[in-house]
């Protein structure tokens, strides 16, 4: 049997493919899918953040050296 150790708020996705009635290739492949999807979604999130970032005026932080 796989081990899943996923964080918690995703552990409900993983927990579905772990009792869907594929088989083990299909379910790696599932998987790995959903890990993917998590890779892509960290992404996507970190470049708004950064985004954000960029353009958010905060007097308090010192962007570079004069």
């Amino acid at each position: 049997m796989v081990k899943y150790t996923e964080r918690a708020s995703k552990s409900d996705l993983y927990a579905r493919v772990k009792l869907a009635p594929v088989n083990e290739i299909q379910r790696a492949i599932a998987v790995d899918t959903l890990r993917q999807a998590d890779a892509v979604s960290d992404a996507i999130i970190w470049v708004i953040a950064a985004v954000r970032r960029l353009f958010t005026r905060d007097p308090g932080r010192l962007l570079h050296n004069n």
